[in-house]
């Protein structure tokens, strides 16, 4: 150390020597570059000055227009100013001939003005400069700018150019010494400058020299030190370790299970992501129910191909992460199984999705999701739609599109992906124009029918995304529902509860997340890094803090859970009561409910229900439970035929004793003990046969709403129209009716349609039968449209026949009201009756003949409430079959008569129309000998000339009805009239006992039907 300590001190006493004569060095360097600088301004001053008028002629000579010098080539004789100036210009370029001809072959040279701009004017010689002083700039007087510019315009600026360049040419050449000894004054300061660099060089040198004896001096002094601090560090890094293990302890065993089960998931690795695969793809469309099935079924398949997989795979889990859940929560997705999967499918989707959302809660969770990337809505109905897709695919925003049953073509190479990239940009085409795609757009179809049929193709080109309510999920938003309106305080500590123990494993789970990157991220010995190691220890402290705060929430929810426990069974009951909803469409295509149509049962009970002072919740549940059931079949016995009234009444009985069977089991009931069973769980005032059309006012103000169409099915010939057109004059309500069936009546609806729901006034659309397709195409889609903007006291009427082929989506839409026609001879007769125009009631034997008819088609009709008694089976004989007979016997009579009005009813052609009843109309739908034979009796016994007598029967029976005296339209109506509202059986040639035969076959289907729609209960 003392050698190197030496060495050191003797070189710094050279170094700083040396130092001192590069300092010298350097003060003469720069006195020798001032002296330069001085001559070289000098020089520069007098070129500076001459550079300016250089620079402006060169100007000038741009500016020289072509035509200008064409038109100087083309002189033959040019001016001699002219002459003289382009002889000096061609002086200057080294042209050896100066003859006019050879000046004119410089003109059209193509690079002459080019070679004028870029001319050196340090290349002219002596001579030329002479010679063009003497001869033509200062040896001419005549000569001059001006009398050249009045010559040519042309010629004006070459002189400028050739008197700058000439004089800086001059310049040039008078400074030359003075700049030679410039040159030879930066040699002789370059030299010095190089002296002083070597010389500097040196002391570097000896410098670097110094500053490595210090720093061997400085590492020899460093190791002594060293071997102190080593102990120290050891220590240190032995207290940080046991604080680390401390720290890891409980983490220890459930990384020591994840390392462990890490090589079970590499093996499983593809059965797992076919799985997810799979479901991705093929499970958005289907059901809870059948995704599990489909599941189930590809498990099997792996299986069998001896593919692994993992048995505790949960696609939730694997796709999503617990804070994403969260915040769909957040958003307004609902927190079911079903919804939470969908919205795995939503987020994970490769093709578009189409959304079949019927209750609307995915739609509003899509628009809160999407409302940072400025959302639209808008569907094909929207006039603007064309405008508003563009404007989606160039800027790259979201479209939501509603209402999509049917894709539009214009579609099909967006949802394709068929982008042409072209030029750098990416195009699509819509419509006949090709828009800029932006990679950042992104379309969501949306369809709020759950039936609607989607066709193979449309199905193949999006991913079909099922949010339709689940019975798990209709309990659940029941129990909100209800612990809203009767526990508000609990429901929104649960909520909040629920929110908060969400956050805080999704807290949890990042601190662990945070934890393992701290560790990942060390670089060398974790025991080196104290931020490490201070870091765990935080992230511990806060991690047991969250899991006490989870214990504790947890403690609490185990309260708040036994006081909402109390109302349980009546969201069970809620999930029951959908659930037969959902099984009753088994019975009959009427029977279509929805959730939303059923929530609003549930509203509407706990709304107009109010609790007393001293109800215990017990008592509560219990009065709900029974209010509910009974406005349940208040609403839904309306919309259900006579018979199923009392299935449903039943299925209710039996959710209602949360019974597994009916009236203790019995299976032998008539339909006496079926109203005792109903009677004996609801009370005599139980509205089993629906609040329907004698509480129409009811219904169309306080249990429907301006989105609710009300539909009004009828069988055929029953029209009931008339009640409400009658309400709306005892309301006095502006009603638009319009009977649909053509064009016209479309064109007309929809404006109807339009105008009443910004008006508030009513529509009704009549015979809605005949245009089936129209209700599904256009007028699902207009209601399903109808926002906040319609008018509250808007209401829409639809009339229609009993129609298989009505649309399942209006039914959905619609609450709805079964007219059954009543039954019986009079009941029938009178429709009959009142079908037929007045104006072919012109002829007494006519009108006779019309009322046996009328008798005959009656008798046909209510002999098919008997079946298999009346009839083998059930005909379809109907009120136009009747119609049809009608013709038939005006266009025999007309034959018969010649025209004449009054015929002897001997004469007229009676096998004619008994052959033409028996075989063609009412014949050609029997297909039983044994109904033909009862048919044939009937006509037969009938259509005789007897019937126009005095007293005849038309049938033989003590208490049968006879024929009035007279045959007038007014006494035909009231004989009608005067018939019993009960058609006793003997009347339609049945036994007395048939009664009660019919009777026995209705208890029977109805317990059919009953255990029917209860094994779809059980699959539910």
């Amino acid at each position: 150390a003392n050698k190197k300590l030496q060495q050191m001190v003797a070189d710094q006493n050279v170094a700083e020597k040396r130092k001192e004569e590069a300092e010298r060095m350097s003060i003469e360097v720069e006195k020798q570059q001032v002296a330069i600088n001085e001559r070289k301004e000098e020089a520069q001053r007098d070129l500076d000055e001459a550079e300016p008028a250089l620079i402006a002629a060169q100007t000038s000579v741009k500016s020289i227009k072509k035509r200008d010098l064409d038109e100087v080539r083309n002189l033959v004789r040019p001016p001699t100013n002219v002459k003289l100036t382009l002889e000096c210009v061609a002086i200057m370029l080294g042209e050896k001939k100066l003859e006019w001809g050879d000046i004119r072959k410089m003109l059209s040279k193509t690079d002459f003005i080019p070679s004028i701009l870029s001319f050196d004017p340090d290349k002219l010689t002596a001579r030329q400069i002479k010679l063009v002083q003497d001869k033509y700039l200062e040896g001419n007087k005549d000569l001059t700018v001006e009398s050249v510019m009045r010559s040519s315009k042309a010629c004006g600026p070459l002189y400028k150019w050739a008197e700058s360049q000439i004089k800086y040419s001059s310049v040039y050449n008078r400074v030359e010494p003075l700049r030679k000894e410039v040159e030879q004054l930066e040699r002789d300061a370059q030299q010095a400058k190089d002296e002083k660099d070597s010389i500097e060089a040196e002391v570097a040198e000896l410098e670097s020299s110094i500053a490595q004896y210090k720093t061997d001096y400085a590492a020899l002094i460093r190791d002594v030190e060293a071997l102190k601090t080593e102990m120290e560090v050891v220590t240190t890094k032995v207290d940080r370790a046991e604080s680390l293990i401390t720290s890891l302890s409980h983490e220890s065993e459930r990384w020591s299970k994840s390392s462990e089960g890490f090589q079970y998931i590499l093996r499983c690795l593809v059965g797992d992501g076919l799985l997810m695969a799979a479901f991705l793809t093929y499970s958005g469309f289907f059901d809870f129910k059948a995704r599990m099935s489909l599941m189930k079924k590809w498990r099997n398949s792996l299986d069998l191909l001896g593919i692994e997989y993992r048995d505790e795979l949960s696609v939730v889990e694997a796709l999503s992460k617990a804070s994403e859940r969260l915040n769909w929560q957040l958003l307004g997705l609902p927190s079911d199984s079903l919804s939470t999967e969908n919205g795995v499918i939503l987020e994970h989707c490769v093709r578009f999705p189409l959304i079949i959302d019927p209750s609307g809660q995915a739609i509003d969770f899509t628009m809160n999701r999407f409302k940072d990337q400025k959302i639209q809505k808008t569907s094909f109905l929207d006039k603007a739609f064309m405008k508003t897709l563009a404007g989606a695919v160039r800027f790259g925003t979201t479209l939501l599109v509603e209402n999509v049953e049917a894709v539009d073509p214009v579609l099909n190479p967006i949802l394709n992906r068929e982008i042409q990239r072209t030029g750098g940009r990416s195009l699509v085409r819509i419509g006949t124009e090709d828009v800029d795609y932006s990679p950042r757009f992104n379309i969501i179809l949306t369809t709020k029918n759950p039936a609607a049929k989607l066709t193979p193709d449309l199905c193949s080109r999006v991913t079909l995304v099922n949010f339709t309510v689940t019975p798990a999920s209709l309990q659940s938003q029941s129990m909100s529902r209800i612990l809203e309106k009767e526990k508000p305080d609990i429901e929104e500590q649960r909520i909040n509860l629920l929110k908060l123990q969400g956050e805080q494993n999704v807290k949890l789970r990042e601190l662990e997340d945070q934890m393992l990157n701290k560790i990942s991220a060390v670089e060398g010995s974790i025991l080196d890094d104290d931020r490490v190691v201070e870091g765990m220890e935080m992230l511990m402290k806060e991690g047991a803090q969250v899991e006490d705060q989870i214990a504790k929430s947890a403690d609490v929810m185990k309260e708040v859970e036994l006081a909402i426990s109390k109302f349980e069974p009546l969201g069970v009951e809620c999930r029951k009561l959908y659930v037969l909803l959902s099984a009753m469409r088994d019975i009959s295509f009427l029977y279509e409910f929805s959730a939303k149509s059923f929530m609003s049962v549930l509203d509407s009970v706990l709304q107009s229900n109010s609790r007393e002072g001293d109800e215990t919740d017990e008592q509560r549940m219990g009065m709900l439970k029974k209010i509910l059931c009974s406005e349940m079949a208040a609403r839904v016995g309306r919309g259900l035929f006579a018979e199923d009234k009392m299935v449903f009444a039943l299925l209710l009985s039996k959710i209602y004793t949360n019974s597994d069977s009916v009236a203790g089991g019995a299976t032998n009931m008539s339909l006496e003990d079926i109203n005792s069973a109903i009677f004996n769980v609801f009370g005599n005032d139980f509205p089993w046969q629906g609040r329907g059309l004698n509480e129409l006012k009811k219904v169309t103000e306080e249990e429907i709403d301006c989105s609710v169409p009300l539909m009004l099915c009828s069988a055929p010939g029953h029209d009931v129209s008339g009640r409400v057109e009658a309400m709306a004059r005892e309301q006095h309500k502006e009603l638009a009716s319009v009977a649909m069936g053509s064009a016209e009546g479309f064109t007309t609806a929809e404006k109807f349609v339009a105008a009443a729901s910004k008006r508030g006034t009513w529509v009704m659309l009549k015979n809605c039968h005949l245009c089936t397709e129209w209700l599904e195409d256009t007028l699902v889609k207009k209601l399903q449209s109808l926002g906040s903007g319609t008018h509250k006291d808007f209401r829409i009427f639809i009339t229609s026949e009993i129609n298989p082929k009505l649309p399942t989506a209006i039914l959905r839409l619609s609450d709805i009201i079964v007219a059954e026609a009543p039954t019986g001879v009079k009941a029938s007769l009178s429709r009959f009756f009142s079908s037929i125009s007045s104006d072919r009631f012109i002829s007494p034997v006519r009108n006779r003949l019309y009322l046996v008819l009328g008798w005959v088609h009656a008798v046909i009709q209510e002999r098919l409430r008997f079946v298999p008694a009346g009839w083998t089976e059930k005909y379809e004989i109907t009120e136009a079959d009747a119609t049809h007979a009608l013709d038939v016997i005006d266009a025999l009579i007309e034959d018969a008569s010649g025209g004449r009005q009054n015929i002897d009813p001997e004469k007229l052609p009676w096998d004619a129309i008994r052959a033409t009843l028996c075989k063609g109309i009412f014949g050609g739908r029997v297909t039983n000998p044994q109904d033909q034979q009862v048919l044939d009796d009937l006509v037969d016994s009938a259509f005789v000339g007897n019937c126009f007598n005095v007293g005849f029967k038309l049938v033989d029976a003590d208490d049968a009805p006879c024929l009035p005296d007279g045959s007038s339209k007014e006494e035909c109506f009231a004989w009608i009239d005067s018939l019993p509202s009960s058609t006793p059986p003997t009347w339609i040639g049945l036994g007395a006992s048939a009664e009660e035969v019919r009777a026995k076959a209705i208890a029977e289907s109805i317990l059919g039907k009953v255990k029917q729609v209860a094994a779809l209960q059980k699959d539910e």
